[in-house]
C-alpha cells in the first residue's frame, strides 16, 4: 500500500464519523492541555523567582560574613581575603543606624555603606531610577519601605530630590549603648529605589561615609573570583579562616531543584487527566475495530496484507494523537493566557506588579506533542494487531 493511499484511508474517519473523531481528539487534547497548563505554570513561577537575579558578576561572587562574634571583618581581614589566589576583588558592606530628613519628615532607617561595585556582585537592581556609580558624588539609593515612611505613593516624585542624613555610631566599640550622632554636612540626592517594602534602608557610598566617621568593622563582604570553577576553592579557604560564605549560584541551584520537583508534581496532576483521555482514545479505537470488521474482511479479500491493516489502524491512531496534541497545546496556551490576564488584572487593581506566570519552552511544546503522538501509537497497537490477526472469512460473516 502506498503512503498516499495509507494517508487517505487513515483520514477517512473525518468524513465517515466526524463527530466521534473530533470528540476523541478533544478528549486527548484535554489531557494534553492540562499537562501543558500545569507544567508551564511551574516554569513561569520559576522564571518569576529567578528573573530578578542578575546573571553576571553576581554568579562569580561569595557573600562572606563572620561566623562568630569573635571573628571581626575589618580592613585587615579584607586585605588578607583579597590575597587568596583566584580572588579578583573584595567589596565590603558596613551598616549603621541613621536618621533621614525629607521635606520636614524624619525617619529612622538602616544605612548600608557600599561602593558602587558591590551592587553588581550582590545582584542588586533598582525598580525605579538608577544605581549610583563610582564617579557619582552625594547620591544614594532607598528602599520601597522608605517611601512608606515618608507617606509617598508615587516613587517617581522623589527621584532627584535631596534628603539630609544623620549617622548613629558607637563612641565605644565595646559598648553599643553609647551612641554618637554625626550630622552629615551635605545633602544627598535620591538616584534610585530598590524593590523592598519590608525593610527601611538606604545605600550610601562607602568611601564618603568613611570620610565622615571611622569604620571599625564590616557586616559583610562580597568576594569576586576569576571563574565559576574557582568558587569552591575560594569558599574552602575563606571558611578555614573562620567566616561563613554563601554564593548566588548555590541559591539558584537549590531553587532550580525545588522547581523541578514542583514541575514534576504539577505534571503528575496533569498526567491523571491525560491517562483518562488515553483510555477514552483506546476505547474509541476498539469500537472502530468492531464496526469495521466486515470492511477488514473485504480489504483482505481484495489483497490487503496483514501489515497493511496493521499500518492503517496505527496511522489512524497516530493522526488522532498528533491532532490531539496540537489542539491540546493551543487550548493549554489559551487557558494560560486567560488565567494570566485575570491574575494581572487583579494585581493591577490591588497595586501589584504585572508579570507572566506561564512560560512555554519550545522544547517542552515539541515534547508534549510528541507525547500525544506516542500515546496515540500505543492506543492503536491492540486494535491494529487484532485487525491484522482476523480471519478474512470470519470477518466477512461478521454482523
Amino acid at each position: 500500500m502506498k503512503y498516499r493511499d495509507l494517508f487517505l484511508l487513515s483520514t477517512r474517519m473525518f468524513r465517515t464519523n466526524p463527530s466521534r473523531t473530533w470528540l476523541t481528539i478533544l478528549g486527548i487534547s484535554v489531557g494534553i492541555s492540562a499537562v501543558l497548563f500545569l507544567v508551564s505554570l511551574g516554569y513561569g513561577l520559576q522564571n518569576v523567582i529567578l528573573q530578578k537575579i542578575v546573571f553576571n558578576q553576581a554568579l562569580l561572587s561569595l557573600a562572606v560574613t563572620p561566623s562568630t562574634d569573635v571573628i571581626v571583618l575589618d580592613d585587615k581581614s579584607l586585605s588578607e581575603i583579597s590575597q587568596i589566589p583566584k580572588v579578583t576583588d573584595v567589596k565590603p558592606l558596613a551598616k549603621f543606624m541613621g536618621r533621614v530628613s525629607f521635606e520636614d519628615i524624619n525617619g529612622t532607617v538602616e544605612m548600608r555603606a557600599v561602593d558602587a561595585g558591590f551592587f553588581g556582585y550582590a545582584g542588586t537592581a533598582v525598580k525605579y531610577g538608577k544605581l549610583y556609580e563610582a564617579t557619582d558624588k552625594n547620591q544614594l539609593i532607598i528602599s520601597d519601605a522608605v517611601l512608606k515612611l515618608f507617606g509617598i505613593t508615587d516613587p517617581n516624585t522623589v527621584l532627584g530630590k535631596q534628603i539630609n542624613l544623620k549617622i548613629f555610631t558607637n563612641k565605644n566599640p565595646l559598648d553599643s549603648s553609647e551612641l554618637e550622632i554625626f550630622d552629615v554636612p551635605v545633602s544627598y540626592t535620591i538616584k534610585g529605589i530598590v524593590e523592598d517594602s519590608q525593610e527601611s534602608y538606604i545605600y550610601v557610598p562607602l568611601t564618603e561615609v568613611a570620610s565622615y566617621i571611622k569604620i571599625n568593622k564590616y557586616e559583610q563582604a562580597r568576594v569576586k573570583v576569576e571563574a565559576s570553577q574557582d568558587l569552591a576553592l575560594v569558599k574552602e579557604e575563606v571558611i578555614s579562616r573562620g567566616y561563613q560564605t554563601q554564593s548566588l549560584s548555590e541559591t539558584i541551584d537549590q531553587a532550580n531543584k525545588i522547581f523541578r520537583v514542583i514541575q514534576i508534581v504539577l505534571g503528575l496532576f496533569g498526567a491523571v487527566a491525560l491517562i483518562v483521555s488515553s483510555i477514552g482514545m483506546f476505547n474509541t479505537m476498539t469500537v472502530t475495530l468492531l464496526e469495521r470488521t466486515n470492511e477488514i474482511g473485504i480489504m483482505r479479500a481484495l489483497g490487503a496484507s496483514k501489515s497493511n491493516l496493521r499500518n492503517l489502524f496505527l496511522s489512524e491512531s497516530v493522526v488522532i494523537g498528533f491532532l490531539g496534541g496540537v489542539v491540546g497545546t493551543v487550548i493549554g496556551i489559551m487557558l494560560g493566557q486567560i488565567f494570566n490576564f485575570i491574575i494581572n488584572s487583579l494585581a493591577s487593581k490591588f497595586g501589584g506588579a504585572k508579570t507572566s506566570l506561564f512560560v512555554y519552552p519550545s522544547a517542552f511544546l515539541i515534547l508534549i506533542i510528541a507525547l500525544s503522538v506516542f500515546i496515540g501509537f500505543l492506543s492503536g497497537i491492540f486494535p491494529a494487531r487484532r485487525a491484522a490477526a482476523m480471519d478474512p472469512l470470519e470477518a466477512l460473516r461478521y454482523k
